[in-house]
């Protein structure tokens, strides 16, 4: 059975430092479901922890966060700070598992899991109190890439995911947090640490799979009518470098898609790992913002 938690986050004064509103002032108790199946690969289970408000209004929305580590190492427990934070907002939040390309995690297997993720949140809406109208997707670094190609990707069926026949994997809105967005330039760009991770991610070096690597990189799919994406990027990333947020936002733009990109001074790489650090209070107000006007809009528009 999932273990089930209560806690209340301590959310520092220092978030209203960045210059724009704070999040809202009522903050609710949280309950933590740990440990929850929602899809099984083989023999391996892959699970999530779902955070809930114990008070607020139902039915709310719902956020899904996706951990990051080079598509190589990781788990739900790197996200559960934010889980709660958001949960304390009012929403319903879900930190979940992924394959890792050392377990048949390969490229496009991590993003079938997000996938069956979002879906499983759908199909159990009434178990925690989600309004299915209204499911945003967030994650940092390889899981900013993952959510960031939920969102974008047109077609999901490219990504060869059977889960949950008839429900639905849309979102309607995205947080990318110093997300991978053009793998091919970041091969480029990037040290052997980066190529290394690139080819056990998507199974081969660009040069011999090279629309893989298109297909992949979430620039690659920038459309008018994607949902609003919010990118989060710090300017001394030495893993990820901030032109690769700058070059996704530009595109977006280009193509009449609603994109707000916010350069975070001083972050580096991995900045939202130390959920009480300096750039994570700085960025949860612009987070907080971002999801209630975001999510407010796709219950008006349904």
């Amino acid at each position: 059975m999932p273990r089930r938690a209560t806690c209340l986050p301590c959310v520092s004064l220092a978030i209203w430092l960045v210059g724009c509103n704070p999040p809202p002032v009522g903050i609710y108790e949280t309950t933590s479901y740990d440990g929850v199946e929602f899809i099984r690969r083989g023999d391996k289970p892959l699970l999530m922890d779902v955070v809930v408000p114990t008070v607020a209004p139902m039915p709310r929305p719902a956020v899904l966060v996706l951990h990051g580590g080079g598509w190589v190492s990781g788990d739900r427990s790197l996200d559960k700070d934010m889980a709660r934070f958001l949960a304390s907002l009012g929403y319903t939040a879900a930190t979940a598992d992924y394959r890792l390309y050392p377990e048949g995690g390969v490229y496009p297997a991590s993003v079938a899991d997000s996938l069956a993720a979002v879906k499983f949140l759908r199909s159990h809406a009434d178990d925690y109190g989600i309004d299915a109208r209204r499911v945003a997707i967030a994650g940092e670094s390889a899981g900013g890439q993952l959510a960031l190609l939920v969102g974008m990707v047109e077609d999901h069926a490219i990504f060869r995911d059977e889960s949950f026949p008839g429900v639905r994997s849309d979102v309607q809105a995205v947080v990318a947090i110093y997300a991978p967005t053009d793998l091919a330039a970041l091969w480029k760009e990037g040290g052997w640490i980066t190529r290394r991770l690139g080819i056990g991610y998507l199974g081969c070096p660009p040069d011999q799979c090279p629309d893989k690597w298109r297909e992949a990189s979430p620039i690659t799919h920038a459309r008018g009518d994607t949902p609003p994406i919010l990118i989060l990027h710090g300017d001394q990333d030495r893993v990820v470098p901030i032109s690769q947020a700058d070059r996704l936002h530009s595109a977006l733009k280009a193509a009449g898609a609603p994109s707000l990109l916010a350069r975070v001074p001083g972050g580096s790489h991995g900045w939202g790992l130390y959920f009480n650090g300096v750039q994570s209070q700085r960025t949860l107000p612009i987070i907080a913002q971002f999801l209630s006007r975001s999510l407010a809009s796709a219950a008006g528009a349904s």
